[in-house]
């Protein structure tokens, strides 16, 4: 026989009678699991009801004072899907430029490099470093170095 554990009780503020699903478990029984269904044996389901009374979630909120708040999440989605769409719509944009340009090669790493600048992360390119190289620095003059 299955069993079905249910919690069930009344919101301790406004008194509406709820079942706490997520706290509920289905137990099922050796021939149940073997016909994958729960419930699916001879003897049935045998429901147990255990008392818990608690908060609702919509008197919980009002206590804490975020009830009927989004925290802006409504207004921020939306701006980040456009976002990510333009993204990915420059980058289509950029790598059919880079393969008419130029052969299958070039165009790869042209794209490589597309894709990086167009990331949400810093992201620095191998070989390229953020200090001039010593050429660039002395504009061909050699630096005298102090003797230790």
């Amino acid at each position: 026989m299955c069993r079905l554990v249910l919690f069930a009780g009344t919101c301790t503020r406004c008194n509406e009678s709820l079942t706490w699903a997520d706290l509920s478990q289905q137990l099922s029984c050796l021939e149940a699991k073997n016909a994958d269904e729960f419930g699916g044996c001879r003897r049935g389901v045998d429901v147990e009801t255990h008392a818990f009374d608690q908060e609702c979630d919509t008197c919980a909120g009002e206590d804490e004072g975020v009830a009927g708040l989004d925290f802006g999440e409504q207004q921020h989605h939306p701006y980040y899907q456009q976002y990510h769409e333009y993204a990915q719509f420059q980058l289509q944009h950029q790598q059919q430029q880079t393969y008419q340009q130029s052969g299958s090669t070039e165009a790869t790493s042209a794209a490589a490099v597309a894709a990086v600048t167009s990331s949400t992360s810093p992201v620095v390119l191998q070989g390229q470093s953020k200090r001039p190289s010593p050429k660039e620095e002395t504009d061909g003059r050699r630096k005298k170095r102090a003797r230790t």
